[in-house]
């Protein structure tokens, strides 16, 4: 049990923390096509929790493409991987192709990701300067 000291004795109450501001945020915008069911949850679960860092994550659908900073694809889904080899994806887009054959001009990555780092590899896919940058080049592995 502690016991603190009242009257003259008690220590001088803690002064309130200042607020901080809210350090600015940078969205970037991700559309996800392909992926297995356990790699899509991941990506959710990285997603919801860069909502309280420096560089928020939102996904978008596949009806706002247009909307998407960056493109992953599934090397590994026949459906994707044929729709993009149709030319369908739009211009001036980031694109992070993980597995299969390489496409021309995008990034291309090997499983296994660690997703964790998705902040960090979309900061660099971007161009994003991370607070804190070491400036090493981002490991998959």
């Amino acid at each position: 049990m502690i016991i603190l000291p009242i009257g003259d004795d008690a220590p001088e109450p803690s002064q309130p923390t200042p607020s901080r501001p809210a350090p600015l945020q940078s969205t970037v915008h991700l559309l996800v096509m392909g992926f297995t069911p356990a790699e899509r949850e991941l990506i959710q679960g990285i997603t919801a929790l860069s909502q309280r860092r420096h560089l928020r994550i939102e996904l978008s659908g596949s009806d706002s493409m247009d909307a998407a900073d960056v493109i992953l694809l599934d090397g590994n889904d026949t459906k994707v991987m044929t729709w993009a080899a149709k030319g369908r994806m739009p211009t001036g887009k980031v694109v992070i192709q993980v597995d299969g054959q390489a496409l021309p001009g995008h990034i291309h990555l090997q499983r296994p990701i660690q997703w964790p780092s998705l902040p960090a590899l979309l900061q660099q896919a971007l161009g994003i300067e991370a607070p804190h940058s070491s400036r090493q080049p981002l490991s998959t592995f």
